[in-house]
């Protein structure tokens, strides 16, 4: 069960991946903000503003404790072993997406062509990886988040750049429900970092999304990938046509 002060943590890791300040929920609060740091450091508050803050999130208590239950047990990044294991295998990897992704055992075997003697040797094989505890009648708890972290240039980076990002991109997002969306301009390095800011928080909105959607059958939901990238970066025709003098930024 989340104690006190992991849900306060929650709240506070919470707050930042929205990019939300103690400014801003000070305004929401109708309190100073140093009344809202006081509280936080404190981790002192009622429960009538702990639903207030949680109702500012998009939230309720029972998700923010569930969230700070999973963040308290899940693993939130690999080691470079079990990244390279993990992609070295597709039916190793589907079943780890299926799990982390709330599937049942049998949700997976009636969607993929896994029969069930691969599929328990694939569960298996997460558990001595310790990615996830295998249960009693084939039910997993996941130890590892579903948005976890990668290895900077490790296995499943690598993997991506390789495997998935050009067949991603090889469409003309024309479909509903579909955006490419380019933009292309001059910034300031601190303009491009508020910017950063703001795509870290519609990440933390997708997660949000698939946090809450688990609650639909599998058949109303659809595998969606989204990819937010922004860098200094010059098309390679321009920056041949620069003077020698600024082909060095």
């Amino acid at each position: 069960m989340a104690t006190a002060s992991r849900l306060v943590q929650e709240l506070k890791d919470q707050l930042k991946q929205r990019g939300i300040t103690y400014r801003e929920l000070s305004r929401e609060l109708e309190l100073s903000e140093s009344a809202v740091k006081q509280m936080f450091a404190s981790g002192n508050m009622t429960l009538l503003r702990l639903e207030k803050i949680c109702s500012f999130l998009s939230l309720d208590i029972a998700d923010l404790v569930q969230l700070s239950n999973q963040a308290a047990q899940q693993l939130q990044g690999l080691s470079q072993e079990q990244e390279a294991e993990l992609v070295s295998d597709p039916k190793l990897l589907l079943m780890a997406y299926c799990l982390v992704n709330h599937w049942s055992f049998s949700e997976i075997l009636h969607r993929y062509t896994l029969t069930e003697v691969e599929g328990i040797r694939y569960l298996a094989r997460l558990d001595r990886m310790k990615l996830i505890e295998l249960l009693p009648g084939n039910r997993v708890k996941a130890l590892i988040a579903s948005n976890f972290a990668w290895q900077s240039d490790g296995p499943i980076e690598r993997y991506f750049q390789k495997e998935v990002q050009g067949p991603f991109f090889q469409s003309s997002f024309a479909e509903d429900g579909c955006l490419r969306l380019v933009k292309n301009g001059d910034i300031s390095s601190i303009a491009r970092q508020n910017i950063l800011e703001r795509l870290h928080s519609i990440g933390q909105q997708f997660d949000d999304t698939v946090r809450e959607e688990r609650k639909l059958p599998i058949e109303q939901r659809q595998g969606t990938t989204m990819v937010l990238a922004i860098r200094h970066w010059m098309f390679e025709a321009f920056i041949k046509l620069e003077r020698p003098e600024f082909q060095t930024r």
